[in-house]
């Protein structure tokens, strides 16, 4: 019960026993501990410790079970109090010296349940973050054992209580009976006992003003292990304020919980599930408030001593990884301070107190550190404050002090610049023995360091107060960024070496540096670095890096060897595109701000991520402008200077307060809920398994940005629609998704929302199928208002049945034949949102159809699909062409049988077959007549020995065969592929022979006539380039070969196809479930030419097929333009009476029976070669003639022989003329 008012005054002012000292913002502890007592005073595993007000210090040797007194500075113990207790495990002393003492474990398997053996502990604490989870699984179920058995096994009597030793008597009495040993004490300001107890999951509490031990109230904690915010899971340290607030530390739920008087619910202020994201916390064991209230916890499964602040948590000691050294431990237990803030842990697997001296009440940082808004914004234009007369040539390095002291590294005169910020010139030049410096640092004092890696190979430091320098690091090579830490530990980026070095100033000898970060090898994994430039070290020792070479920035925590990506290539969360970043600055809340060296601009991150704030309109040199900026920082006032190095000037970007809104006063809400079984249920990310979810509509009434952060028991994902959420599919309309941003296992979604828009906040589960209650906390200018759109499952229908062998069969997806499968009918009464879903033995796929399932044509009628992953099944696609199991989908790749497919009616006369089939059979039977003639004509023509004293002659004799077997193929393609689809009856071993060769031999005379006018082009082209001096014998043996060798040619590249064509053919079992329909509709043939390539086959043959078609084409069109354009620029050098002009118009005259040919040869090849250059995939039924037109005029050139080569030619006409007359004359009258 909370006291009254003025019982809670008078407590108020109650002398406190233990000390709360008051420290500054930032106070630091020397690293490195004293040990003042080992395992000869203390015993085996200390865990209690107390020091009071006048620094005496109190601790329990759990080895010896005794209480151990002495004063701070004396080294052995003033007094040693035995007591009748086991292995306790905290204590407490009042100001009048009593001594509060846990009697020991009454749980039989206490120390075992909570200490892992120091294997297993090596092993979790190296992933900490992994194994929390298996680790405190463990731990509870030995936790069960041990209270299922304690009382069995224990003795409560001596062990499950709370002693008292009076200081005034010397001697014990029992104030507090508690059948548990007591992790953590505490007596507060209203003299009401407290009492830890980890096993029973609670923290129980009684007032020694009683008389009458009486039973414990509840602190804190239902008794039963969990998460929630009412429950703990084996709590440890206790602290109470003078508030008589209560803060547990919630030891395997990873949190610290704060219970605030009179509440059963508890808030979580650090660790797991915090609201605002604090630190990553690993079994904590005990905590304690300074004077204003901030956190110092005993992290101990990560072996630190933690503190909050102004700038959120810290490591304050045991920041280098477990051990035994003098600035580490190895799972400290408890703490507590002496009045002069120095600090005390119980080093529990060290067997030693350690005590860890304040070394400065307060660091004061050098630079400046601007607390921004949200909305920060500065003048784009910038002022020269600056030029190269000053500054020099390329200038890298600046650096602002807090008293807004200007410092710039002159690489041309090898100086030091400095002035005040108002003033137009320098103050003071510093020249010394350094080489063209690229960065430097100045701390409090004024010294400044600077970069002399270049020829000298070191760090330089000018002496503020000797005005001299002096070498305090050696380095081979130039530190593109220098900084000195709060624990006066400098770091310099070496670009050239992949490495970021350090070593403490405090030591006396330079000895060798240390490795901050990187391997020493470029590369672009976690622990590497490819030229690293700009640096930063915030409070807590992490480490920012500017990758530079990796287009990213690094994030290095202290005593982490892999970084992680903050911004740019390769982050966890895209964040904005970098190119080589220089320089890195986090302002007071830690958001990031970068020079993007190569994008010539100054980027920072915020509540909606990165965006862009000067230098926004790329490269040059105006004032809104920059040209690869290097580096920059702040004035006191937000003001920011950038060295604008390829404009050889210093930059100032004033800071614009007006666009700050008023950003401190957030409204907030909640809003609750739960999942639970009678949820909808939907797959996320097209995940396998099942998410209940819940749908929540949110409306704002003032744009601006907000915050949604979940918490409860179950792990939430989150996830923010526009206009609505479509769980069929759950990628549409989706603006941003998150896990667990905000803390461990839960969400938070940061987001810019504007009025008058409906969004939908989606929560659900990380995990299938979880259940449980959950809250949104909604930050932002105003309120939002939330509805929820979900409606409960109001009845599920389960339906059961089986597949057999008896079941009808069909090729599902076109690939996997003989799929048994069975269709059932669904009645829809009421519209709306249904979910169906498989639990079976079998790896089973759905579709669901409208109207009516054609197992001959799986993608008819198809609406959805499901097989276990994400959008599969036959769907409709513009990607297949002919039929759903042709894998062609490139123009390039159309056959005949291809476009004709869907056209053609199976079991369909002729006669009864669509106008296109028709008209496509005339037209079949028009082009092999015209063919025919064309190939007779010709043929009588070119056999001739007068037209054979060329090449030409031989070239067209040949191609007169080809052209006639061409369109003979042709027919004969064209009738195959119908009657094979109307007539059903077809021997399957003709159409086998039909489906494998006719197609190849097609496009080999098709390719052959083709390639054998090209060379008619090439040879005519060669005449007139010749003239008079044009071999004929070389030119009728060269044709020769070419016509020998050049079948055999195009055969190589066609032969593959004989290997993948192949007959589809599927006869399905009649569906006997169905009795509606007959045995004519359900027993079908049905048959399909394929050709199934793989993916490298099918680049092949692309290549190859555009290889013919575009070969011939670009041989045609250049021989035409030579045969013109070459023979006129040859005569009008010759002939300069008339100009190029003349030249050309006159050779068109003189040959216009040599350039028709390739001319006409050229236009017919064009449309088809469009069709081939069409992108992405093609549909022929939506567009029959865009496809089937330009297929027949591929075939025109083989009927154009005579036309094109004979007609316009004297010399061939006149043998054309002979030939006849020949003919006559054998004839017989």
């Amino acid at each position: 019960m909370r006291p009254d008012k003025a019982h809670y005054l008078t407590d108020s002012n109650k002398t406190l026993s233990f000390n709360q000292p008051k420290f500054s913002t930032t106070p630091i502890w020397n690293s490195n501990a004293i040990t003042i007592a080992n395992q000869s005073i203390v015993g085996e595993d200390p865990r209690a410790i107390f020091v009071n007000t006048n620094n005496t210090i109190y601790i329990a040797n759990r080895e010896n079970n005794t209480i151990l007194i002495w004063e701070e500075e004396s080294v052995n113990p003033i007094k040693i109090i035995p007591g009748k207790f086991t292995k306790p495990n905290s204590l407490f002393v009042t100001s009048n010296g009593d001594i509060y003492i846990d009697g020991g474990d009454c749980d039989c398997d206490s120390d075992s349940d909570s200490d892992f053996d120091s294997d297993s502990n090596s092993d979790s604490d190296s992933d900490s973050d992994s194994n929390s989870d298996s680790d405190s699984d463990s731990d509870s179920d030995s936790d069960s054992d041990s209270d299922s058995d304690s009382d069995s096994d224990c003795d409560c009597e001596e062990n499950g209580r709370v002693q008292k030793w009076i200081a005034e008597i010397n001697n014990f009495v029992t104030v507090m009976n508690a059948n548990s040993s007591c992790w953590g004490l505490f007596v507060d300001i209203n003299d009401t006992l407290y009492c830890s107890m980890e096993s029973r999951r609670q923290v129980v509490k009684r007032s020694l003003n009683d008389p009458a031990m009486t039973s414990n109230r509840v602190a804190a904690g239902t008794g039963i292990k969990g998460s929630a915010s009412n429950q703990l899971y084996d709590p440890r340290g206790i602290f109470v304020d003078v508030n008589l607030d209560l803060y547990v530390a919630d030891s395997w739920n990873h949190r610290v919980q704060l219970f605030p008087s009179g509440e059963s619910n508890g808030i979580t202020v650090a660790g797991s599930g915090s609201l605002n994201p604090t630190i990553i916390l690993f079994c904590p064991s005990l905590i304690i408030l300074d004077a204003e209230k901030y956190l110092f916890i005993v992290d101990s499964y990560n072996d630190r001593i933690v503190g909050s602040g102004l700038n959120g948590f810290r490591c304050l000691v045991g920041c280098y990884e477990m051990g035994s050294e003098s600035n580490q431990l190895k799972l400290p237990y408890s703490l507590s301070f002496d009045r002069s803030g120095n600090m005390f842990v119980t080093d529990e697997w060290n067997h030693r107190i350690q005590k860890f001296l304040l070394m400065k009440d307060s660091f004061a940082l050098s630079f400046n550190q601007p607390k921004f808004c949200s909305t920060a914004a500065w003048n784009s234009n910038g002022i020269t404050i600056a030029n190269e007369s000053i500054v020099g040539q390329y200038p890298n390095a600046i650096f602002l002090s807090t008293n807004n002291t200007i410092y710039v590294a002159n690489k041309e005169k090898n100086t030091i610049v400095i002035w005040q910020e108002g003033s137009v010139n320098p103050i003071k030049i510093i020249t010394g023995n350094f080489t063209r410096p690229t960065s430097l640092f100045v701390t409090s004092n004024g010294d400044i360091y600077i970069d002399d890696g270049h020829e000298n190979g070191r760090v330089q430091k000018w002496s503020a107060e000797l005005n001299t320098f002096v070498t305090v690091m050696n380095v081979n090579k130039p530190c593109y960024g220098l900084f000195v830490d709060i624990n006066d530990t400098l770091y310099c980026s070496l670009a050239k070496h992949y490495q970021v070095v350090k070593r403490s100033l405090n030591d006396a000898a330079m000895a060798s540096n240390r490795v901050a970060a990187g391997t020493g090898i470029q590369g672009s994994k976690l622990d590497e670095l490819s030229i690293p430039f700009g640096i930063f070290v915030d409070v807590n020792l992490d480490l920012y890096v500017a990758d530079c070479g990796n287009d990213r920035v690094q994030l290095f925590q202290l005593g982490e060897s892999d970084g992680i990506v903050m911004a740019g290539r390769k982050s966890l969360n895209p964040t904005i595109t970098l190119r080589c970043p220089t320089g890195i600055i986090l302002d007071a809340e830690k958001y990031l701000f970068i020079v993007d060296n190569d994008h010539h601009r100054i980027v920072r991150s915020g509540l909606n991520g990165f965006r862009c704030l000067v230098g926004c309109y790329g490269q040059g040199s105006q004032s809104s402008q920059l040209h690869s900026p290097h580096s920059f920082s702040f004035d006191g006032f937000g003001n920011m200077f950038v060295t604008d190095q390829g404009n050889d000037r210093i930059q100032k970007f004033k800071y614009l307060k007006k666009f700050c809104a008023n950003t401190s006063s957030l409204f907030q809400q909640i809003y609750s809920s739960s999942l639970t079984k009678i949820n909808q249920i939907y797959y996320r990310d097209c995940d396998k398994q099942n998410f209940y979810y819940e749908s929540i509509q949110m409306k704002v009434i003032e744009t601006g940005d907000y915050t949604f952060r979940s918490s409860g028991n179950i792990d939430s994902y989150g996830s923010i629609y526009k206009i609505k959420f479509n769980p069929l599919d759950p990628a549409e309309n989706l603006l941003k998704t998150d896990d667990d941003s905000g803390s461990d296992a839960q969400f938070k979604l940061d987001i810019h929302l504007d009025v008058d828009r409906i969004y939908v906040l989606v929560v659900t589960t990380f995990d299938s199928k979880e259940t449980g209650e959950f809250s949104i906390v909604v930050l932002g200018k105003n309120k939002v208002n939330l509805e929820s759109l979900s409606t409960q499952v109001n009845s599920q229908l389960p339906y059961s049945s089986k597949l057999t062998d008896d079941s009808p069969t069909y090729y599902r997806d076109c690939q996997v034949p003989q799929c048994h499968y069975e269709t059932l009918q669904i009645d829809i009464i009421t519209t709306g949102l249904y979910i169906l879903w498989s639990e079976n033995n079998i790896n089973a796929y759905g579709y669901i159809y409208k109207n009516d399932f054609n197992p001959l044509k799986p993608s008819e009628n198809l609406l959805l699909s499901h097989g276990g992953e994400c959008n599969d099944g036959p769907k409709e696609s513009s990607c297949v062409i002919g039929d759903q199991c042709n894998f062609y989908i490139k123009g390039i790749g159309l056959t005949l049988h291809d476009i004709l497919h869907d056209e053609l009616q199976p079991n369909t006369v002729l006669n009864n077959q669509s106008f296109s089939i028709k008209f496509s059979a005339g037209l079949t039977i028009i082009m092999f007549l015209a063919g025919l003639t064309n190939s007779v004509l010709s043929f009588i023509t070119f056999q001739s020995k007068d037209c054979q004293q060329v090449g030409c002659g031989i070239y067209l004799l040949t191609s007169s065969i080809t052209s006639l077997l061409t369109i003979s193929m042709f027919i004969t393609k064209f009738w195959f592929v119908v009657l094979s689809h109307i007539n059903v009856s077809t021997s399957l071993s003709v159409l086998r022979g039909g489906c494998a060769s006719i197609e190849p031999i097609l496009k080999l005379f098709l390719y052959l006539d083709g390639w054998l006018n090209a060379c008619v082009a090439v040879e005519r082209a060669i005449l007139i380039f010749k003239g008079v001096k044009f071999d004929k014998k070389k030119s009728k043996s060269i044709a020769r070969r070419i016509i020998l060798i050049l079948p055999f040619c195009i055969v190589g590249t066609l032969i593959h196809e004989l290997a993948f064509r192949r007959l589809f053919e599927y006869e399905p079992v009649p569906d006997t479930t169905d009795t509606s329909r007959t045995n004519e509709d359900t027993i079908k043939r049905y048959v399909s030419c394929i050709t199934r390539y793989s993916s490298t086959v099918q680049d092949y043959n692309t290549a190859v097929l555009f290889f013919h078609l575009v070969g011939p084409f670009s041989i045609n069109l250049f021989s035409a333009l030579f045969i013109i354009f070459g023979g006129a620029r040859q005569r009008s050098m010759a002939q300069t009476n008339q100009n190029f002009k003349e030249h050309v118009q006159q050779r068109f005259r003189e040959h216009k029976q040599l350039i028709i040919s390739p001319i006409v040869l050229l236009i017919l090849s064009i449309p088809r070669l469009i069709i081939s250059l069409l992108p992405g995939c093609v549909k022929t039924s939506d567009n029959l003639w865009l496809y089937l037109g330009p297929y027949f005029i591929s075939f025109i050139p083989s009927m154009l022989i005579f036309l094109i080569f004979v007609v316009p030619s004297k010399l061939y006409m006149k043998a054309l003329k002979q030939s006849f007359i020949r003919i006559r004359r054998r004839t017989p009258p």
